[in-house]
This record gives structure tokens, C-alpha cells and sequence, in this order.
């Protein structure tokens, strides 16, 4: 027999393959190729066919793919939440999902191939390392985080900045902010005050004799002691509502402050205190409602 007819036949003897299944060579195969297709290793499929040269594959060889092993679950995940990998799931993706990083994810999975992740592979997702929260924020406030908050709109609403809030907030994360989070938001200085504003009826409103006034005193930080009085004004349900109440606005946030009237003299008050940016006194307004029967702008409390 030639040397050719014995490769001939060699090509075509199948090789035993416990565990796994019998591939015959077609052009263009190389044992990398097979790797990536069959979720195992060039080593495995090495070992698995002993005297074949992978640099010599012959079309019609045929060699034994070995089963891929069952991926390793994690055995433990203090704290953490076991995830089973879907289709087109990354570890990128699963970080920016859950809060965490891929650096976590790869120490939370030892052994983990991050290029070769298994549809039904179950895997570890750490928990995110929660940012301590600030321990002091001087000439600000704590904030607690809400749905929906972004810092941008939280620097709007208070009148700050995203780089004074982030400055004051080291290791805070702007895009991964946790509902129930408290970060320090840093206030501009606000010019310690008390002024008055007398309320004006509403041109349009349903009560043009009514008058009234608030009263504010303010410290450097914003934080304003806030009284508002109405008077000559008819009993609320007359306009449909049970009360009157002080809707403070400015730069698309508001705040309420509910009055009660003092009995049998039609004198209505109400009182607040509030943490107030700058940008309120530069810009808010007051309307007494229900109408407005009453109206005026912060800017002119003097």
C-alpha cells in the first residue's frame, strides 16, 4: 500500500469520539473555525483526535468534536442575582442593565470566557457597590433621589451646576443614580433677605377686590421662612374647591402651600419653610388659587 493510499484511508477511518459526534472536513475548516462554531477549544478538539495535523486537513477527514462542557455555574453569589445569558446578551450589555461594571462581573464568574458566553449559562450579577453617601455638604442640602432624576435636573432645580454637584459628590455615578440615593447638592449663595410682596388680583380672576401679601425671610443658603395672607376674598367653595392655597413656580418646579382661614375673620394664611434656590427669587411667581384671585412676582418681594 502507498503512502498515498494509506492517508486515503486514514482520511476516511472514523476516529472513536465518546461524548461528542463524528465531522467530516469540508473546504476552508480549520480546527479554529470548528472551535468558534462548536463553543469549545482548539486544545479540546486536539485531544480529541491524537496524529491529526491540523495544519493538514484533508476534505472528507473525518475527526471527532467532543462535547462542549456544561458551563460551570457559580457557587456562590453573595448578595448577588444568578442570570441566565440570552441571546445576544454581553457582559457590556448585562453591566449597563444591572448598574455594575464587566470588571465586577468577570470577578463575580471566574473562568467565565466573555467571547464565548453559552445561551442558558447561568451567571453571577454582583451587586452594585453602593456609593457612600456624603457625611457633610456644607452650604448645601442632602438630596434624596427620585425617579426620573437625572443631575442635570436636579442642578436646574436647585440653581447649581452638574460639575458643582459631581465635585461634591465624589465617586457618584451620573448615569447609574439608585432611587433612595442621597447625594449633597451644593447651593449658590443666596443673599439673606426679608422682603414683602403685596399680591394683585387677577385681572381675569373672579375676585378683583381681593388683596393680600407674603412675607419671606431668607438665610445664605436659601432656606426661607415663607407667610402668606389673603384677605376680602370669598368662601373657597363658592369657586369650587374647600381651600385656597399659595402655588409657588419657577423654571418649570413648583411647590404648594395650603392656607386655612382664621375664624370668622376672612383672613386666610398659610406658612412654609422651604430650601429655595437663587433661581426662585430670580425668576418664581405666586398665584393664590383656586382662579388665581391673586398673583405676584418674586422678583419684586422687596
Amino acid at each position: 500500500m502507498t503512502d498515498e493510499e494509506r492517508e486515503e484511508v486514514e482520511t476516511r477511518q472514523a476516529p472513536v469520539c465518546p461524548g461528542g459526534f463524528l465531522y467530516e472536513i469540508r473546504a476552508g475548516d480549520t480546527f479554529y473555525a470548528l472551535a468558534r462554531r462548536y463553543g469549545i477549544t482548539v486544545e479540546a478538539i486536539m485531544a480529541a483526535n491524537p496524529g491529526v495535523d491540523p495544519r493538514r486537513l484533508q476534505i472528507g477527514q473525518l475527526i471527532c468534536i467532543p462535547a462542549a462542557a456544561p458551563p460551570t455555574p457559580p457557587v456562590f453569589c453573595p448578595g448577588g442575582t444568578p442570570y441566565v445569558i440570552q441571546r445576544g446578551d454581553t457582559l457590556y450589555r448585562l453591566a449597563q442593565r444591572y448598574g455594575t461594571t464587566v470588571d465586577a462581573l468577570l470577578r463575580a464568574n471566574p473562568g467565565i470566557d466573555p467571547m464565548n458566553l453559552q445561551i442558558g449559562q447561568l451567571i453571577c450579577i454582583p451587586v452594585p457597590t453602593p456609593v457612600p453617601p456624603p457625611t457633610v455638604c456644607p452650604g448645601g442640602i442632602f438630596y434624596t433621589i427620585r425617579a426620573g432624576d437625572t443631575i442635570y435636573l436636579i442642578a436646574q432645580r436647585y440653581g447649581t451646576t452638574v460639575q458643582a454637584i459631581l465635585a461634591a459628590n465624589p465617586g457618584l455615578d451620573p448615569v447609574r443614580l439608585q432611587v433612595g440615593q442621597v447625594i449633597c447638592v451644593p447651593l449658590p449663595v443666596v443673599a439673606p433677605r426679608i422682603c414683602t410682596l403685596a399680591l394683585s388680583p387677577s385681572v381675569t380672576g373672579p375676585v378683583t377686590t381681593a388683596g393680600g401679601a407674603l412675607w419671606m425671610r431668607t438665610d445664605a443658603t436659601g432656606q426661607a421662612e415663607i407667610l402668606v395672607t389673603i384677605t376680602n376674598v370669598p368662601p373657597p367653595a363658592t369657586l369650587g374647591a374647600a381651600t385656597y392655597t399659595a402655588l409657588f413656580t419657577w423654571n418649570g418646579y413648583s411647590f404648594q402651600v395650603p392656607m386655612a382661614e382664621a375664624a370668622g375673620t376672612g383672613i386666610w394664611t398659610g406658612t412654609a419653610i422651604r430650601q429655595l434656590p437663587a433661581a426662585f427669587f430670580a425668576t418664581g411667581s405666586v398665584n393664590v388659587y383656586p382662579g388665581p384671585v391673586l398673583g405676584g412676582l418674586i422678583s419684586n418681594c422687596r
